[in-house]
């Protein structure tokens, strides 16, 4: 056969050659992703989840003991419409700003960190929605380039199992801070040694900005590395119309108020002596 013949002859069938390699490509895709996925639960907080330790209450309900061992945090949750409505807005700026109009990927947010981590040569910027980091706290990956696209569609399944407002919910009462802290009402107290409805508008923007690096940016132990943080995140909500012109230069300017947690020490004393049917031990 000519060698011009055969050209040709490839040339006909490539495009023919190139849609079955990209099917095969696609099925296997498919198959692997499948493969992949893991069940996500039917509530939130799983009904599962494992109590190392209980909390002690009085008759009241006000604790007698406190613990952050568990893998949740299930003694400190408040519901989506006891958290101030500026610290959730002050979440999804920081985070996932798109949140109330996705459906679990920001594919948006995803190519602009591609673009500029490329642009850097480096890990400069991430994209995960508040969707996927959830997905991320119930089914915990390596993290890898996989794990990512897994998480991704796990997440567009989570979010046609659970509303915005029950997913927004639940990362707030679990997102990970230092200090074995989950969720926002037990960083309030961690950092602060406030409830949440006492909060000032600045502490409330700082527990948004302290979940991207709870260790690194730990006021605790270097209370200016968090300004700039503070700075861009009032600036962002500004943009977005959530503050005025006075209110943006208040937040990036105000100092931050930090107490140490304090410790329960007479009540853990007195649950002590209920545990021990009310017998002391000394030594």
């Amino acid at each position: 056969m000519p060698a011009s013949r055969s050209r040709k002859l490839w040339a006909g069938r490539l495009p023919a050659v190139l849609a079955a390699a990209l099917l095969g490509g696609g099925l296997l895709l498919t198959a692997a992703t499948l493969h992949g996925l893991r069940p996500l639960p039917t509530e939130l907080p799983p009904a599962a989840a494992d109590i190392r330790k209980a909390q002690l209450t009085d008759r009241h309900g006000v604790p007698l003991t406190v613990t952050y061992e568990n893998d949740w945090n299930v003694h400190d949750r408040r519901l989506l419409a006891e958290i101030p409505l500026l610290l959730q807005q002050a979440f999804i700026v920081a985070e996932d700003r798109r949140f109330l109009a996705h459906r679990g990927i920001d594919w948006r947010a995803r190519l602009a960190a591609v673009w500029q981590n490329l642009r850097a040569r480096r890990a400069v910027r991430g994209a995960s929605t508040i969707s996927e980091q959830v997905v991320r706290m119930l089914q915990p990956r390596p993290r890898t380039l996989w794990s990512r696209w897994l998480e991704g569609w796990e997440a567009r399944r989570l979010e046609r199992r659970f509303s915005k407002a029950e997913i927004l919910e639940f990362y707030l009462n679990q997102v990970p801070y230092a200090g074995r802290r989950r969720g926002v009402a037990q960083a309030a107290r961690y950092y602060f040694d406030r409830d949440l409805s006492t909060l000032a508008p600045q502490e409330m923007l700082a527990l948004a900005v302290l979940v991207r690096a709870p260790s690194r940016l730990d006021p605790h132990a270097d209370p200016d590395r968090l300004r700039p943080q503070l700075r861009n995140l009032a600036e962002r909500m500004w943009r977005a119309g959530l503050l005025d012109a006075v209110e943006r230069r208040h937040l990036a300017e105000a100092p931050l108020m930090l107490r140490a947690p304090p410790a329960p020490a007479g009540r853990l004393w007195g649950a002590q002596r209920c545990c021990l049917g009310g017998r002391s031990r000394e030594g």
